[in-house]
């Protein structure tokens, strides 16, 4: 029996274990994947590092969320200490309705040289986390809660764990699928099934794109030579371009990394072959340099869920009737990156008071 399972080794399931962790709880962490950090995803192409899930971390005093909902995120703080994050100011801009690019006021985001998967990393020491363990199913115990689940990994690892408390750091959809046959006999987790039935996510295709070493990877219109980004709210087909190459301390090639919109994801999720998505995606960003339309190599990922589009209206998932189980996630307050931390340490915050 432990004391804590945390079913989610992103970021904000990351900082609830985390957090119980260092008040002394016995915590398991369990995920689906290899890797840790979920959609602080980073993929390498030879020694190139490219962020293809979560772009960059945004200070509080520059966030749209009201900071009483952040009073704990200090990692910005604690990451450049330790030299994972360092400050991003690319040259920003936004696509008018006119097809013009208007240059926006410049504002400190930070990024991880390494890539923003390293976050996750520096928030797994002393963590015991069960990788490629994808967790089919809760049911309520005397005691708390046995998880079920499938090893896709290595053998010897158990097939179930149970715990006085549980949380759940997963997209809100994955969430309800997980809770759904308890549900059957627990009013408590019927009651958190219609909560998690009002998150609304948008669903994202990203291309990543490398350019020869030569190439100027410039925006007309650009003022300096250092890291751009361009954001749209109108374009049909993407939302955010960006030189991800910029974050690099030494970067090898100039790397565009964009993100489509919603509208075009939806229309594309279940296409099985993702290369004319990116086709089509570079042709557009092709409007705003000729250049990027011919990239030495490119690669499509495919989220189905991208970014919250309709939040909990929360800061973590729960109701009195089961205080023994909650959620987080950026699901919960909206707000990416700073409102998954701010998620974790609440949800956190919340079962250690529950189990005492």
């Amino acid at each position: 029996m432990e004391d804590v399972v945390v079913i989610g080794a992103g970021l904000s399931g990351l900082t609830a274990a985390q957090a119980l962790h260092q008040a002394g709880y016995r915590v398991v962490v369990v995920d689906k994947s290899r890797g840790l950090g979920g959609r602080l995803a980073t993929r390498r192409i030879g020694s190139t590092a490219i962020d293809h899930g979560c772009r960059y971390l945004q200070p509080i005093e520059n966030s749209n969320h009201s900071s009483k909902h952040h009073s704990n995120l200090s990692l910005i703080s604690d990451l450049v200490a330790a030299g994972i994050l360092q400050p991003w100011q690319p040259e920003s801009f936004e696509l008018g309705a006119d097809g013009e690019l208007k240059a926006t006021a410049k504002v400190t985001l930070y990024a991880a040289p390494q890539g923003m998967s390293s976050m996750a990393k520096a928030l797994a020491p002393g963590l015991t986390i069960h990788r490629q363990w994808r967790a089919t199913a809760i049911t309520p115990i005397p005691q708390g809660w046995q998880v079920e689940g499938d090893v896709l990994g290595a053998a010897g690892q158990p097939k179930a764990f149970t715990a006085r408390g549980l949380v759940v750091a997963i997209p809100a959809p994955q969430a309800a699928a997980l809770m759904h046959r308890a549900a059957q006999v627990s009013e408590g987790v019927q009651a958190l099934l219609c909560q998690l039935s009002s998150v609304v996510y948008d669903a994202v295709v990203t291309v990543m794109a490398g350019y020869g070493s030569g190439e100027l990877a410039r925006l007309p219109g650009q003022t300096d030579s250092g890291g751009w980004m361009v954001s749209s709210d109108a374009h049909p087909t993407w939302r955010w371009i960006a030189l991800d190459s910029s974050k690099r301390t030494d970067p090898q090639e100039p790397v565009v990394v964009l993100h489509s919109s919603p509208t075009f994801a939806a229309n594309s999720l279940d296409q099985n072959d993702l290369e004319p998505l990116g086709q089509a995606l570079l042709l557009e960003a092709a409007h705003l340099a000729v250049w990027m339309l011919s990239p030495n190599w490119s690669q499509v990922h495919r989220w189905r869920y991208g970014f919250v589009h309709q939040a909990l209206g929360a800061p973590f998932l729960s109701n009195p009737a089961v205080p023994n189980l909650v959620g987080c996630g950026d699901w919960c307050n909206g707000g990416n990156v700073e409102g998954a931390i701010a998620s974790g340490h609440a949800a956190a915050a919340a079962l250690a008071k529950t189990l005492g």
